[in-house]
């Protein structure tokens, strides 16, 4: 220890374990991941593991008020009790305690034994191993972390920007996990406790906290992949080509900047080396084109030139261009990047044939979505995906019936039964579906020029009084809790508008949404306008109405008629694709 601090690289198992406790001081800020956060903390572990490499967490900072005045790694002393103040990593130190509750929960609810290392991870009830703010702790407690609590649906009608920020992070952590043997979830778990690693900063007051927060924050850049790749793609380079390949990346890294990262495994997607490291796949690659010089002119630099037409929705005048920029646009506004493997691959492949990529895309567009519905994790969507650029190397015909871009009649029977409540579901694909009819109701990207709160608000509320006018109209607490999650229910309007409706009778709720001065008007909406009531026969119509809607726009095979939707039945996605070569 050396000026008041300590630094030391230590697994997640050995932070969350004994004697260590942490809280979230009272200055501490209230959770603020959303799930693209998480979610991306989620994939880069995942992609750790796959390459069967450790993942490195960054810095985290400490205080330790009464830390011991020994020299000696405070780790390896035997403490009964040791209390960390968190100053920098509350975030993720927030959501992978969301994450491992997550893992208990699943085996549970499979019948497998408690994971012991888990459960220290967690803590008890007596001693949490992370503990939250008051504002946070009595919800985080009741939907989180007690047994069974992520499996439960908040019943309060207006949740703190916090706790609905705890919740979509639950819940996009239980679908990314849901489709994972139970093997896997322990290898995972393992995996998560010792090769996930935290360089953890200790210091002992607030001012010597502030100054390494400042230092960690403000210097020093982290070595990336990119650079790896730098020198050991130009290092082998012939010498008399060194200036024009130096020349070719400079120019690609100030084109593209950190999404050169991001090149690197598309690249290697294409090539079908998803099961090893970046760096090795790329250097493998790079050996099959014919050399460090090869790939980068040959294949890196007109990767990246339709990497940045993909990214940037730029295409060549057309009969053809407002569909590729149409389905170019919704394909990048999803929160994974699974499908730009096959969509680089298939350019390259097949140049410049506007009809052809007008097709290809909204069939990415199709394959996309219809995962979502099917409510895949991660792992499977990117094993399909993979399976597409497996198809497009081997010159297979992707508009046959059964190929990889179709999907089964399970798939379909299991879409249809999970778009009965999508949104309790899966918040963010709801969504997603909702903005995307919008556009098509409105024959327009209506969607674009929404505020970026738009949210979806439930008609028939999820709570209501016993003496409101929504008890009179669904008496039955098992008919309305259908109705209430019938997507036909869902509209899109502002946070302030869905906090405002909350509980109001049918009338006022059409005034927020119809008359709040300044607020978009969702075409979505308009079926709601003018009407006097709003019970089960509108609802159903409406869903209805919208199934037909979203069958014209991607021809699923869903059933339409509302007796024919009705005997959909729950399943799960059978067949698995799976990627070779």
């Amino acid at each position: 220890m050396i000026g008041n601090f300590s630094s030391v690289t230590v697994p997640l198992g050995q932070l969350f374990t004994n004697p260590t406790s942490i809280e979230a001081p009272g200055y501490q800020r209230s959770f603020a991941w959303t799930a693209d956060e998480a979610g991306q903390l989620f994939e880069d572990i995942r992609q750790a593991l796959a390459e069967e490499s450790d993942y490195f967490l960054s810095f985290m900072l400490f205080i330790e008020r009464n830390r011991p005045r020994s020299r000696l790694s405070a780790w390896s002393l035997g403490r009964s009790d040791r209390v960390l103040e968190i100053v920098d990593g509350f975030q993720r130190l927030t959501s992978l305690t969301i994450l491992f509750c997550a893992l208990r929960d699943l085996d549970a609810e499979q019948g497998q034994p408690t994971n012991a290392r888990l459960e220290a991870a967690i803590g008890r009830p007596e001693r949490r191993r992370l503990s939250l703010r008051p504002a946070e702790a009595t919800f985080f407690e009741e939907y989180v972390r007690v047994p069974g609590a992520t499996r439960i649906k908040p019943t309060a009608a207006n949740l703190t920007p916090a706790e609905a920020r705890i919740v979509w992070v639950r819940d996009h952590f239980v679908a990314e996990l849901a489709d994972r043997a139970a093997a896997d979830r322990a290898f995972f778990i393992d995996f998560l406790l010792d090769h996930c690693c935290v360089a953890s900063v200790v210091t002992t007051t607030i001012d010597r906290a502030h100054q390494l927060f400042t230092i960690l924050n403000a210097r020093g850049k982290p070595l990336g992949r990119k650079d790896i790749l730098k020198a050991t793609l130009l290092g082998g380079v012939p010498e008399e080509a060194a200036s024009r390949a130096a020349a070719l990346w400079q120019d690609l890294d100030q084109r593209l900047g950190d999404e050169l990262e991001n090149l690197f495994s598309h690249v290697r997607g294409m090539y079908g080396r998803t099961g090893a490291h970046v760096i090795a796949g790329i250097k493998e690659i790079a050996a099959q084109t014919g050399g460090a010089l090869s790939f980068l002119e040959g294949v890196l630099a007109p990767a990246a030139g339709i990497y940045e037409e993909l990214r940037q929705a730029r295409v060549a005048q057309s009969a053809h261009a407002p569909a590729i920029v149409r389905s170019l646009t919704y394909l990048n506004r999803l929160r994974f990047s699974d499908w730009i493997a096959p969509a680089l691959l298939w350019r390259l492949q097949k140049g410049d044939d506007a009809a052809e990529l007008a097709w290809f895309l909204a069939a990415l567009d199709r394959l996309a979505l219809g995962i979502r519905l099917l409510g895949l994790g991660a792992h499977k969507r990117a094993t399909w995906f993979a399976a597409v650029s497996t198809a497009i190397r081997s010159g297979a015909d992707l508009k046959v019936a059964s190929g990889v871009l179709s999907f089964s009649r399970q798939d379909v029977r299991t879409m249809q039964y999970n778009l009965r409540d999508l949104h309790a579901r899966d918040a963010s694909t709801a969504k997603h579906l909702l903005l995307r009819l919008t556009d098509h109701m409105a024959g327009e990207p209506q969607s674009l020029a929404f505020p970026d709160d738009m949210s979806v608000e439930h008609v028939l509320p999820r709570k209501s009084s016993p003496n409101s006018q929504w008890r009179g109209w669904f008496a039955d607490p098992t008919e309305r809790e259908i109705y209430t999650e019938s997507l036909g229910n869902l509209v899109l309007v502002t946070k302030s508008q869905n906090d405002r409706a909350g509980n109001l009778d049918f009338a006022r709720k059409l005034e927020v949404y119809f008359k709040t001065a300044g607020a978009p008007l969702p075409r979505l909406n308009e079926a709601l306008r003018g009407l006097t009531e709003w019970k089960a026969p509108q609802i159903k119509t409406r869903e209805v109405e919208l199934l037909r809607l979203v069958e014209s726009m991607w021809n699923f095979g869903l059933k339409l008629s509302s007796e024919e939707a009705a005997e959909a039945s729950p399943g799960v996605a059978m067949r698995r694709r799976r990627a070779s070569g």
